[in-house]
């Protein structure tokens, strides 16, 4: 029986894709697609949707000094820590929001680390992927959530130079919510976590960002931030787009 990620390795080969940690002169594949987001054009407008307290801003703030950071937290306690940020970093804008694909309200389910809130509920077989310090239940909480198009045309943003998503699973829902955005004319890059195993019901899942992305106009760069033990393979990773037709 093939592992999970040999497995993985040849159907991402099949579909024209190729998966490694680094290419050309040891360079990582992250700053590779950094630098090719880079070179696409000025970076003004990022989206860091799921940011929890920050901790992907501040890679994004050493790679972009002057974009404005639109960063998006629902959970109110870690919102504190991102809106203490802002009192520091001037572009950023934190919104204590979820994105989803309606306006309204959302139940977003609190585990005993943020780290794993999401507005979908555990999958029964969490425990076998993550520890019980991380996803063990605590409560839920109503929170507000917004479809990203009604929010771009609310801010009158009418383009995203790169969106990030880390949403543990709700990422489908987040891409329906961003209805004609979601092209690489209005969105240049994206960099989604993306799941492998079984986490909460109702995931997004891996090939469903793949073929959702594809249908839009981008393709897959490559991987980063994989997670993987010896028994299960792949949990997670991220997965960096770009615009199909960039060279």
């Amino acid at each position: 029986m093939l592992s999970t990620k040999t497995w993985l390795k040849k159907l991402i080969g099949k579909m024209g894709y190729d998966i490694s940690r680094s290419s050309g002169k040891g360079i990582p594949l992250h700053d590779r697609w950094i630098n090719l987001v880079r070179s696409q054009g000025e970076m003004k407008i990022i989206f860091d949707i799921g940011a929890n307290r920050g901790q992907t801003f501040d890679k994004f703030r050493a790679y972009f000094p002057d974009a404005i950071i639109h960063a998006f937290e629902p959970n109110p306690k870690t919102f504190i820590d991102l809106k203490e940020r802002a009192i520091r970093d001037k572009k950023l804008r934190p919104w204590q929001l979820a994105l989803g694909d309606y306006d309204g309200e959302a139940i977003l389910n609190l585990n005993s680390s943020d780290v794993t809130d999401s507005i979908l509920s555990n999958s029964e077989f969490i425990s076998e992927y993550a520890s019980a310090e991380l996803c063990k239940p605590i409560s839920s909480q109503n929170v507000s959530i917004k479809r990203m198009d009604t929010f771009c045309s609310e801010q009158g943003i009418r383009q995203i130079d790169l969106l990030k998503i880390d949403t543990q699973g709700y990422e489908r829902f987040v891409f329906r919510g961003a209805g004609t955005l979601l092209n690489p004319v209005r969105i240049r890059s994206i960099i989604v976590e993306v799941l492998f195993v079984d986490l909460y019901e109702n995931q997004t899942w891996c090939g469903e960002v793949l073929e959702i992305l594809r249908a839009k106009g981008y393709r897959l760069f490559g991987f980063t931030n994989i997670v993987v033990d010896q028994k299960n393979g792949w949990k997670w990773a991220d997965a960096m787009f770009i615009a199909n037709n960039t060279i």
